[in-house]
């Protein structure tokens, strides 16, 4: 009977981590999808797939800036593209998203807050 508590108390403990680790890809996802329709000069595009969320402490101020500026010269993207104000947090998530816009098919990494509440920058793969 014992053995049977166990299981069931492990069972329980992996759904619910699993669950969390599911929300948290969830939010970061719609976080990058409304950031492409937002500043994408396509409204045509399609998401394939996205990786799992991982998260970094090593990217620095100038490393986002750096990224900032590269993607202001990418003809995919509004020439007066947005990014939510703040400052670059210490920790950061990040998601490697695959998608297609008209026949082009497109792979970047997207650098999210430590909230997962906005888009710190993003770069191609």
């Amino acid at each position: 009977m014992n053995k049977m508590k166990v299981a069931i108390a492990a069972l329980l403990v992996a759904v619910m981590a699993f669950s969390s680790c599911n929300k948290e890809k969830t939010t970061s996802q719609k976080l990058v999808k409304e950031f492409l329709t937002e500043n994408l000069v396509s409204e045509d595009f399609k998401v394939m797939d996205y990786s799992d969320l991982s998260s970094t402490k090593l990217v620095t101020d100038s490393m986002c800036q750096m990224m900032r500026a590269k993607m202001a010269n990418n003809e995919l993207f509004k020439s007066d593209m947005r990014y939510a104000k703040g400052p670059k947090p210490n920790k950061m998530y990040f998601i490697r998203v695959k998608y297609r816009v008209d026949k082009d098919t497109i792979f970047q990494t997207f650098y999210l807050d430590e909230q997962q509440t906005r888009v710190v920058a993003f770069k191609e793969n």
